[in-house]
């Protein structure tokens, strides 16, 4: 399965159509366990998500591949302390303008040490990525990807060409694209009026647009419950026929970037 679990909510109040809130510890355990039901594999994590990694110590973390990412200014020593574990399987940039001489050393670093397999970066912008792979070696990047926003889906074989694994994230877009259409702000109406195109189930379809990209290694999900976690890996696994997804793109970055939404 290419499916990974994110863990942000497991830390803090976090998405756009997330009336639940940060999730229980109990929460957690059950959708830790519904993960390892469906071979899912890899944590996403961050220093950067709340209390996700203290909260993850409380579990076996054993079966799972852990990434976590930090800022140039953290320590991975101190992950390693939250998430009560000897290594991660990844370590990443937090923040794409992060990189340069001195702060890939340091990552690097940490990889020679033995207590990161991997060392990458999550990305914001196809440009910014070229620059970094580039001039960086990275083993890993996390990059946004879903129908509405297909801007990094051109230059996935280049990175497949340096032998990069590749995570995706914002399947969902926060879940705003698996909220009910009327229900959408009208600051949204160009996604609004794409995702009128999708057929139902939609979330299938969502999940089928990354699934048949095979660059793609992982597709990172994050949930508020059990039921959500086992619903997606119920919908992923749903075949659907493939619709014209090229032409569901928007090109609008202030729409299909959360950090510019305009929230008012």
């Amino acid at each position: 399965m290419k499916l990974g679990l994110g863990t942000v909510q497991f830390g803090c109040d976090y998405g756009i159509s997330n009336t639940k809130g940060q999730v229980s510890l109990k929460e957690v355990e059950r959708i830790l366990e519904i993960a390892i039901t469906n071979n899912i594999d890899i944590l996403d994590t961050a220093q950067g998500y709340g209390d996700a990694e203290k909260v993850l110590s409380n579990f076996d973390l054993t079966p799972f591949k852990i990434i976590t990412k930090m800022s140039a200014k953290q320590e991975l020593e101190t992950s390693l302390e939250s998430l009560k574990c000897e290594k991660v399987y990844a370590l990443m940039f937090h923040n794409e303008n992060e990189i340069n001489d001195i702060s890939w050393d340091k990552f690097t670093h940490y990889k020679k040490q033995n207590l990161a397999t991997k060392v990458g970066i999550s990305v914001y912008t196809p440009e910014k990525l070229l620059e970094i792979i580039d001039k960086y070696p990275i083993d890993i990047v996390q990059l946004p990807l879903n129908i509405v926003d297909q801007r990094f889906k051109d230059i996935l074989p280049i990175l497949k060409a340096k032998n990069i694994e590749i995570h995706t994230r914002s399947a969902f877009l926060q879940g705003l694209l698996l909220m009910d259409i009327q229900n959408i702000s009208d600051y949204f109406e160009p996604i609004r009026g794409q995702l009128k195109k999708v057929p139902e189930p939609r979330m299938a379809h969502l999940l089928n647009f990354l699934k048949q990209i095979k660059e793609v290694d992982n597709i990172i999900v994050g949930c508020t419950s059990q039921e959500e976690l086992d619903y997606i890996c119920v919908m992923y696994n749903t075949f659907v026929e493939n619709i014209e997804y090229i032409g569901l793109q928007v090109d609008d970055i202030k729409l299909i970037n959360p950090s510019l939404w305009n929230k008012a």
